[in-house]
């Protein structure tokens, strides 16, 4: 078989395996097939997680004001902006908060009971690889937000009451 030919076969034998199943087709997380309350959503969680990604990076620097990092008791890691920044610290504001799982929220937080709570619009990815990005109401999903699968498939989108798609 002349190198061309070969070349040629396994071309196509490598478009046909990468061919996208029907079910799909969107590019991988496609804002263009949200509807526009969650896609207004979407476009702000992912807003709040570059701001909380800034702020762990600030927190980094020893002695930065307003900003913070900590590991909780049960071994969860908080890096961005708090306030109070002393004494009984309180997660307020932008950061990042992973798990040793490898969970990780990335976006806007509220002090509160234990240390502070996922509050406002951010990003969650799963240790699965699925991500959920939209609005917060301490520590559940509540309000426009979608999920993705690994791939960027979308899974679900819609409004969220206390941790789960209403509508």
């Amino acid at each position: 078989m002349r190198f061309s030919t070969f070349f040629a076969a396994v071309l196509a034998i490598g478009l046909l395996t990468a061919a996208p199943s029907s079910a799909q087709t969107a590019r991988p997380y496609d804002l263009q097939q949200l509807n526009p309350d969650v896609r207004a959503a979407v476009e702000s969680a992912r807003a709040a997680q570059t701001r909380a990604l800034r702020a762990a990076a600030r927190a980094q620097a020893a002695g930065t004001a307003g900003h913070t990092r900590f590991t909780g008791g049960g071994g969860d890691s908080y890096n961005g902006e708090c306030n109070p920044c002393s004494g009984n610290l309180q997660r307020h504001g932008a950061g990042l908060l992973s798990w040793p799982d490898g969970e990780i929220y990335a976006g806007e937080h509220m002090r509160g009971d234990n240390g502070g709570a996922k509050h406002g619009f951010g990003v969650y990815m799963f240790v699965n690889g699925a991500i959920f990005e939209g609005q917060y109401n301490r520590d559940q999903f509540n309000g426009y937000g979608a999920i993705w699968d690994a791939t960027g498939q979308l899974i679900e989108q819609g409004w969220y009451a206390n941790g789960q798609l209403a509508r």
